[in-house]
């Protein structure tokens, strides 16, 4: 069997050489790392006087900046303030689409609907036109299928949407 001498010079010394060629290898990349002295100065300089174009961009920078501020405080309007909702609402007796002004007005044929989007585009201004078609809320059987299709071609035109408590989540 082979055995290792009790006092080797090289486990030493082996170790020791490659953290000097390390050392070395630094040394020698030093150069590459490192600004020269003047460095400092000629980008404080370069800052100081900058081209025009670079001037125009830092200014469409800036509005660019003040635009998306603008239209972040514009998103932030609730929902609830950016739309006009008008409620309609099926009769139980009959499944007859009617809505409430001061009384009752039944909503017979596509040019009654007509007369009614138009009649509340006019008094919705800038606010988002949106028509809520309310089920009854008690088991009738109405309104029929058939009748739902015809609403949805009244008001097709216009943002709409149905609320049929009856249908679960």
């Amino acid at each position: 069997m082979i055995q290792l001498p009790k006092r080797s010079i090289t486990r030493f010394f082996v170790p020791l050489i490659d953290v000097l060629i390390l050392l070395f290898c630094i040394f020698l990349l030093m150069p590459f790392v490192s600004q020269p002295n003047g460095a400092d100065d000629i980008i404080d300089s370069s800052r100081q006087t900058a081209p025009p174009d670079v001037v125009t961009l830092m200014q469409q920078l800036e509005q660019a900046q003040r635009e998306l501020i603008r239209l972040r405080s514009q998103a932030s309007i609730s929902l609830a303030e950016s739309l006009s909702v008008k409620v309609l609402e099926i009769d139980k007796s009959n499944g007859r689409l009617f809505h409430i002004d001061t009384d009752r007005h039944e909503i017979r044929d596509q040019r009654d609907a007509q007369r009614l989007i138009d009649a509340h585009l006019r008094k919705a201004g800038t606010m988002e036109p949106f028509f809520l078609i309310l089920y009854p809320r008690e088991l009738s059987g109405y309104p029929e299928q058939q009748q739902i299709d015809q609403y949805r071609r009244w008001f097709q035109s216009v943002p709409h949407g149905f609320d049929n408590p009856l249908a679960g989540p």
